[in-house]
């Protein structure tokens, strides 16, 4: 046995899987719950010291055999065994975050096509074949936390021509938090947009006269679709979603619904690592025209991410927590006596938060930015493995029903649609259909830990990030504008609750 091999059973366990006749759809019953010590206690920075000394470990073990460590993940994630469910969830979630933080080299196809003196790096990208321009997801994921947002200097330069930075698209590292309750949010809402279509077709073509209909789902208006009595569509009535009625909600332009989809073509466009899942859809604009259809970027290295490691990935992606809605709260006496720096009087923000809940509503901002969301079924169907739920699996601070409710409230602060933001924020560019001036709306969850903002990471504070509202934002923009100081700060303490639990992380 090789020395990936046996590190690989050694990873996985060889008690963790099943004979290979029985196939079932749904997870193994008699694995260990998934345990992740949720705040910054001490069994959180034991976890968290045991990840920084694995990632230490693969280093040298690529070092000393570059390549090594994808060819493990191979061996120990086997694309039938995870669509079978004969692995544990747990042990897919914790090499799935191994993939997602491998440093790619060389070894592993880093790049396309031929390498030069200067290396595999391009900072403005060619057209859809993309940069790239960095070695792992975490380079770009950082800020705030793991899987977070990227600074400014993270920017990528999309549909450019290879050299100019005006040729090209700029956009932030957005935050990847919870992207399987978003699908789940957004699969609900499409299949509400689906049915009210399919029922407006059949009272037309009852009626045998033409009818519209007003789209909504969770609260949303989609704008107004019409049918004829032959069961003719007529979308132009729609607003922020698409003809087919699939609400995208990944991509600053709401380009993709399922967020696998977003990272592989990531993997593709940012590091030049191609997946069998991005390979198998066939487009070579994307992937590269080279003569081997293993190969299409033409750098030596064949099935480059297979299916399994890479849907490993997309797993622990799935499972990453839910960011939080927290106002600070701080002992003024006890900061005193620490430090003899402050009056000895107690003091909160909960007023400031309160009141500027209060002026986000009056500005406008929920409109767009909806707080909540409700998820009625916490189930996500992932490609490639058993259906997962998120609501029992999901790292802390995770989903909890309320039945008042009837379902898992979603503090996310998105409609998950796209809206015209004006000629201040219009793209060079149309992306995947989506017109220069559209833009899906950005979730606030999380906002304090993911400066800076807007698509292109030009506004670093609150502040400024208001005053790049145009289009449909601009209402909002002027009406921030003229209030007085400090119902300017209330609101500002309110989006500054919005942000993640605490972490302890070992680089």
């Amino acid at each position: 046995m090789t020395r990936a091999l046996a590190l690989a059973a050694v990873l996985i366990g060889v008690a963790c899987r099943r004979p290979a006749h029985e196939q079932p759809r749904e997870w193994r019953a008699d694995c260990p719950r998934i345990a992740r010590p949720a705040g910054v206690g001490l069994d959180a920075a034991r976890e968290a010291h045991r990840l920084a000394e694995r990632r230490r470990l693969w280093r040298f073990r690529e070092a000393a055999a570059p390549g090594s460590f994808v060819r493990a993940m191979d061996a120990a994630l086997d694309a039938d065994a995870l669509a079978a469910g004969r692995l544990c969830l747990a042990d897919v979630d914790d090499l799935g975050a191994l993939v997602f933080e491998h440093e790619y080299g060389y070894a592993d196809g880093l790049g396309g096509g031929k390498q030069t003196a200067a290396g595999p790096f391009r900072r403005v990208h060619h057209d859809l074949f993309g940069g790239p321009e960095t070695i792992s997801c975490p380079s770009c994921h950082w800020v705030g936390g793991a899987a977070g947002a990227g600074a400014e200097t993270d920017n990528a330069f999309l549909l450019g021509d290879g050299e100019r930075t005006a040729s090209a698209d700029q956009r932030n590292p957005p935050a990847l938090v919870a992207p399987g309750v978003v699908e789940a949010l957004a699969r609900e809402m499409s299949h509400e947009l689906q049915e009210a279509r399919d029922a407006l077709v059949r009272d037309a073509a009852r009626a045998g006269a033409d009818r519209d209909v007003r789209l909504v789902a969770k609260g949303v208006d989609f704008g107004v679709l019409r049918a004829t009595a032959r069961g003719a569509l007529d979308t132009s009535g729609l607003r922020g979603v698409d003809a087919d009625l699939i609400v995208k909600p990944f991509g600053w332009k709401g380009t993709q619904a399922h967020f696998a989809d977003f990272a592989a073509e990531a993997l593709q466009v940012h590091l030049g690592i191609q997946t069998d899942v991005l390979l198998a859809r066939g487009d070579r604009n994307v992937v590269g025209n080279g003569s081997d259809p293993t190969d299409p970027d033409a750098d030596g290295v064949r099935d480059e991410l297979r299916r399994g490691p890479f849907t490993a990935m997309a797993v622990h992606l799935a499972l990453l927590e839910l960011p939080i809605v927290e106002p600070l709260v701080q002992d003024r006496k006890l900061d005193a006596a620490a430090k003899g720096l402050l009056a000895p009087t107690t003091t909160s923000f909960a007023d400031d938060f309160a009141h500027g809940r209060e002026v986000f509503r009056a500005l406008g901002c929920a409109g767009c930015h909806r707080p909540m969301l409700v998820l009625e079924r916490p189930v996500l169907a992932l490609d490639g493995v058993p259906p997962i739920d998120l609501a029992r699996d999901m790292r802390e601070p995770a989903l909890r029903r309320d039945a008042a409710l009837g379902g898992y409230p979603v503090w996310l602060f998105s409609d998950l649609k796209r809206h015209d933001m004006g000629a201040q924020n219009a793209a060079a560019h149309v992306q995947n259909g989506v017109g220069p001036r559209e833009y899906l709306t950005p979730r606030l969850w999380g906002m304090a830990d993911s400066a800076p903002y807007l698509h292109d990471g030009r506004a670093p504070s609150i502040d400024y990030a208001i005053a790049g509202h145009d289009g449909e934002g601009a209402a909002a923009r002027a009406a921030f504008v003229a209030l007085p100081p400090p119902d300017k700060g209330a609101l500002r303490v309110y989006l500054m609750s919005l942000r993640r639990a605490p972490r302890v992380v070992v680089p």
